[in-house]
C-alpha cells in the first residue's frame, strides 16, 4: 500500500514539475534586421531556447558559436550568403533573452536554369517541362533552397503519377558561385520507360454485369498509366449511386510485360460492394410559399443488370402538389450520359392562379466542355408534352382555359465551390432555351430564354450572397400564353417581402396575370453570430412584364437568422416589401448554391 502511494505521489511530482514547467516563462529571442521569412527561418532553426530560465550567461555564452552557424544556415537556406550578425545575451526579471541583429546583405539569385529530360521519347517529356515553366526555380529569382528541393520532388511525383516507376535523377546539382552572385542549376532527368495499364479485373456482381461496370473505366488495356485515371474511375464509380464500397488496386509490384504493349503493363483490380436496390425515403418540412409539406421518395438503384433505374416522387402541400416516376437509362458513359422518360403532375393553387398539369417527357443528359466558358457543365436537353388546365383568379374575365403543348429545349448548368453545402466562395449557372411549335402537336408556339446566376464569396468578417434572374418570352399575344409559361415573382426565392406569384405584369383593373418577361435580383450579406449560427440582411428586388419598355420593380428589404444543422442551412427571414407590401416571415433550408 505504501509502496503504492509513493508511486503516485512520484507521478503527481513529475506531472506537476511538468504543468509548472510548461506554464513558466520563456525566453525572449529577438530578431532585428530581417525580413519577415528570414527572420521566421531564423527562429525555426535556432535550437538555444531549450534552455532553461535560470541558466547563467556563462552556459548561454557557450553556445554562441551554435546560434551563429544556425543563423547563417536559416539565411543561406533563403540565398542570403554574405550575412553579417551580432549577438547579445542578457536578462529580464523573467528569463534570459537573445537579441540577434543581422544584416543580410544581397542575396544569391539563380543563374542558369538547366533541365534535360534524359533519354525520354519524343513528346514524353511534355509534362514534366510544363511543371518546369511553372516552378518558381527561374533565373533572375533569390535563391531559395526549399524551392530547388521541391522542384525535384515534385519530378519524381509526376513521374510515379504517371507511370514513369523507373525515373531517376542521373545528376541534381546546385552550383552557388559567390564571386557572381548567382546559383545554376543543373538537373538531368531520366524518366525511364513509361508503364502502361494492363488487364483490367472486375470483380464479378451478381446484380450488374461486368460490361455494363466496364463503360466506367476511362482508359483501356495499354493506354499509359496515369494515377488521375485511376482517381478519376474511383470517383465515378463512388458518384454512381450503385455502390457503397469501391475498390480500384494498380497492381505495381505485379507488373507485368504484356505482348499488347511496348512497355510494362500494371494490372488494375476494380473490386465492388452493391447499395441495397430498394430505397424509400419519407420527409415533413414547412416553407412559407408551400406551407407545411410531405414528401416521399421511391428508388430502384438497378433495375436490371445494365444499370437502368427507376426514381419516384410525392410532395403533397397546402399550396402545390407534385408527382413524378423517372426511368433513367445509362448510356456509353454512364457517369455523366443517360436518358430518361418521365410521367408527372403539378397541382399549384394560390391566390394568383391555379394549374393542373399532366408531363410526359423524355430528356438526354450529358457533361459537356463549353468553349470559353470552360469544362464540365450538365447539358440536359428535353422534350416534353404537357395538358395543363388554368386559371387567373381574377374577376375581371373568365380565365379557365386547357392547353395541350410539346415543349422542347436545352439548358446548361454548372456550379463551382469551396463546399457543397456551406461555401465561402463559389458560383452557380443556370441557363435555358425552349419553346414549342403549332406545327408539332402544340395549340401555339413560342420561344423563352431564361438565364439565373448565384455568387458566393466571403468580405470581411462574411459573406456576400448575390442573385439574378432574367428572362423573355417571343410571343404574339400573352393572352394565348398558358399560366405555366408566364413569369411571376415574389417568395422565398424572389422578392422576399411579397406572397408567393403576387408580383407580375397587371391588366386594367391592376390584377396580376403574369408577365412575358422576368427580372429580379437580390443582394445578401451574412456573419457569424456564434458557432453555427449567422446573421444576415438583405435587399431583392424584381417583377415580371408584359413590356420591355415598362420595366418597374418591386423592392423588399430584411433580416433573417441562420441556422448550420447538419443537414444544410435552415433560413428564417422577415422581410418588408418597400413599395406595397406589408411584413412576411420566410423559412427555407437547402444549400446556398
Amino acid at each position: 500500500m505504501n509502496s503504492r502511494f509513493l508511486f503516485l505521489l512520484t507521478l503527481l511530482s513529475l506531472a506537476g514539475s511538468g504543468f509548472a514547467q510548461d506554464a513558466g516563462p520563456l525566453p525572449l529571442i529577438s530578431v532585428s534586421g530581417a525580413s519577415a521569412a528570414l527572420e521566421a527561418n531564423i527562429q525555426a532553426l535556432l535550437s538555444i531556447d531549450d534552455e532553461r530560465c535560470d541558466a547563467d550567461l556563462f552556459r548561454l555564452e557557450s553556445r554562441r558559436s551554435q546560434v551563429r552557424r544556425e543563423v547563417d544556415r536559416a539565411a543561406q537556406g533563403l540565398g542570403f550568403y554574405r550575412l553579417s550578425q551580432q549577438l547579445r545575451f542578457g536578462r529580464s526579471d523573467a528569463c534570459w533573452t537573445l537579441q540577434i541583429d543581422v544584416v543580410p546583405g544581397e542575396p544569391v539569385l539563380f543563374g542558369d536554369i538547366a533541365v534535360r529530360f534524359a533519354g525520354a521519347q519524343p513528346g514524353e517529356s511534355a509534362p514534366f517541362e510544363a511543371l518546369l515553366a511553372s516552378s518558381p526555380v527561374v533565373s533572375g529569382a533569390p535563391l531559395n533552397h526549399r524551392t530547388y528541393e521541391n522542384l525535384k520532388s515534385a519530378l519524381s511525383a509526376l513521374a510515379v503519377e504517371s507511370g514513369y516507376f523507373s525515373a531517376r535523377f542521373s545528376r541534381s546539382e546546385l552550383a552557388i558561385d559567390l564571386a557572381r552572385n548567382r546559383a545554376d542549376v543543373h538537373i538531368d532527368f531520366d524518366p525511364g520507360p513509361r508503364f502502361a495499364f494492363g488487364t483490367i479485373n472486375i470483380s464479378p456482381i451478381d446484380e450488374l454485369s461486368g460490361r455494363f461496370i466496364s463503360r466506367f473505366v476511362p482508359f483501356a488495356s495499354g493506354s499509359p498509366y496515369s494515377t488521375e485515371a485511376l482517381v478519376e474511375l474511383r470517383e465515378s464509380l463512388n458518384n454512381s449511386q450503385y455502390f457503397m464500397d469501391v475498390a480500384v488496386t494498380p497492381e505495381l509490384t505485379a507488373a507485368q510485360t504484356s505482348p499488347a504493349v511496348t512497355a510494362s503493363a500494371v494490372p488494375v483490380n476494380i473490386a465492388l460492394q452493391v447499395r441495397p436496390r430498394r430505397s424509400w425515403t419519407a420527409g415533413l418540412g414547412v416553407t412559407t410559399d408551400n406551407g407545411p409539406r410531405m414528401t416521399v421518395n421511391y428508388e430502384d438503384r438497378y433495375f436490371n443488370r445494365s444499370g437502368h433505374r427507376q426514381n419516384g416522387d410525392i410532395a403533397l402541400s397546402t399550396m402545390e402538389n407534385r408527382a413524378n416516376i423517372s426511368h433513367i437509362i445509362p448510356m456509353a458513359e454512364p457517369a455523366t450520359e443517360s436518358l430518361s422518360v418521365s410521367l408527372g403532375y403539378v397541382g399549384q393553387d394560390n391566390d394568383t392562379f391555379s394549374i393542373d398539369t399532366f408531363k410526359l417527357g423524355v430528356s438526354y443528359r450529358s457533361s459537356i466542355d463549353i468553349p470559353l466558358l470552360g469544362e464540365e457543365w450538365l447539358q440536359n436537353i428535353f422534350s416534353n408534352f404537357q395538358r395543363e388546365n388554368s386559371a387567373l383568379n381574377t374577376v375581371s374575365v373568365n380565365s379557365h382555359e386547357s392547353s395541350n403543348l410539346t415543349i422542347s429545349g436545352i439548358n446548361w448548368t454548372k456550379t463551382a465551390s469551396d463546399d457543397p453545402i456551406f461555401p465561402t466562395r463559389g458560383w452557380r449557372v443556370f441557363t435555358q432555351v425552349s419553346g414549342a411549335s403549332n406545327a408539332f402537336v402544340s395549340d401555339l408556339s413560342f420561344l423563352q430564354l431564361y438565364a439565373s446566376a448565384k455568387f458566393v464569396h466571403t468580405i470581411g468578417p462574411g459573406r456576400a450572397l448575390l442573385r439574378m434572374e432574367a428572362a423573355t418570352t417571343y410571343v404574339d399575344e400573352l393572352s394565348v400564353l398558358p399560366v405555366s409559361i408566364r413569369f411571376f415573382t415574389g417568395g422565398d426565392q424572389s422578392v422576399r417581402g411579397y406572397q408567393f406569384g403576387s408580383l407580375g405584369a397587371r391588366n386594367e383593373l391592376g390584377e396580376v396575370i403574369g408577365g412575358k418577361h422576368l427580372l429580379t435580383a437580390s443582394a445578401e450579406y451574412d456573419f457569424t453570430v456564434r458557432p453555427n449560427w449567422k446573421m444576415a440582411v438583405f435587399m431583392d428586388a424584381g417583377n415580371s412584364f408584359t413590356d420591355l419598355n415598362a420595366l418597374s420593380l418591386s423592392r423588399s428589404a430584411g433580416m433573417g437568422l441562420r441556422w448550420m444543422s447538419p443537414i444544410g442551412p435552415i433560413r428564417a427571414d422577415i422581410a418588408k416589401g418597400l413599395d406595397d407590401g406589408g411584413f412576411r416571415l420566410h423559412i427555407t433550408m437547402g444549400p446556398d448554391l
